[in-house]
């Protein structure tokens, strides 16, 4: 499963049923068109636990409508693969039936109970990494997958690093490290752009023109794979509205990220071989 590129699509929240269904035909749809069904991994959050406020809107928030929801999606598109985020150790067992691969959220990359429960139910972990975090703490960590279940792959997401309080940066230099330990290492081009809604107002809370060119970018940068959040309609989605990209631009980003592999897969070649393009 994903022995090559992964791309990870959806709408950060499971903002109602017709809308997660909906936009999962869609994105299904047009990855079979394209040819990249093998690499497309359907990702939203049945549950976002862990807003800034109380207040903040959750989705779904339901365990078991929400795996209603996963089955339905598995039947409407067979072969789809699902990705969600987990937050509780005893959410593993229930889920792991129609979760093809699991995502641990950043403020919960160190859990290790959750880490283990999650290693021994599911083939594949994703681990989001903590803003605050590099290579020396995030790297260390791969034993707590690794030890419960050897055979358990384990990916590790790059969401972003800190630059002071205000906002988020993709260090680009550190992806090498990363990649010594993990069995991928995948840049998230949305939640990276995220800036803090005390220093940016309502509309600027993110960046999704900046998040399409980290989605271009990303396998020049030697990841294996992007993560994106898309939306139909972002302005009104239960959260990370401003860092999401429209869903009526994924189809032309997905275009043009071919054509930027397909030069970076020619520089290695050229290097490599020094016999002229392959495209």
């Amino acid at each position: 499963m994903f022995e090559k590129d992964v791309i990870i699509l959806g709408p950060c929240a499971m903002d109602s049923r017709e809308l997660y269904l909906e936009t999962g035909k869609y994105l299904f749809d047009l990855m079979t068109k394209l040819g990249l069904q093998d690499s497309f991994l359907y990702k939203s959050s049945f549950d976002k636990a862990n807003r800034s406020s109380i207040r903040g809107g959750r989705g779904i928030n339901n365990l078991r409508e929400a795996i209603l929801c996963f089955a339905e999606m598995k039947e409407l598109c067979p072969g789809i693969k699902l990705t969600t985020d987990i937050h509780e150790s005893h959410q593993a067992l229930p889920l792991s039936p129609f979760i093809d691969v699991i995502q641990i959220p950043a403020f919960l990359c160190r859990q290790t109970d959750l880490l283990v429960a999650c290693a021994q139910r599911f083939p594949v972990v994703n681990i989001k990494k903590m803003q605050h975090l590099g290579p020396n703490n995030m790297n260390v960590g791969i034993d707590k997958i690794k030890e419960a279940n050897p055979s358990c792959v384990a990916w590790l997401t790059d969401r972003g690093t800190n630059l002071g309080y205000s906002h988020l940066v993709s260090d680009f230099a550190m992806t090498k490290f990363y990649k010594e330990v993990w069995d991928k290492v995948i840049l998230d081009c949305t939640h990276s752009t995220q800036r803090s809604r005390k220093m940016f107002p309502e509309g600027l809370q993110g960046d999704p023109e900046l998040a399409k060119s980290h989605f271009l970018a990303a396998a020049i940068y030697g990841f294996d794979g992007v993560f994106a959040e898309v939306h139909p309609d972002r302005k009104n989605s239960t959260s990370d509205g401003d860092c999401m990209i429209d869903l009526s631009d994924v189809e032309k980003l997905l275009k043009k990220r071919e054509v930027f592999k397909k030069v970076e897969e020619y520089k290695v070649v050229k290097i490599e071989k020094d016999d002229g393009p392959t495209f």
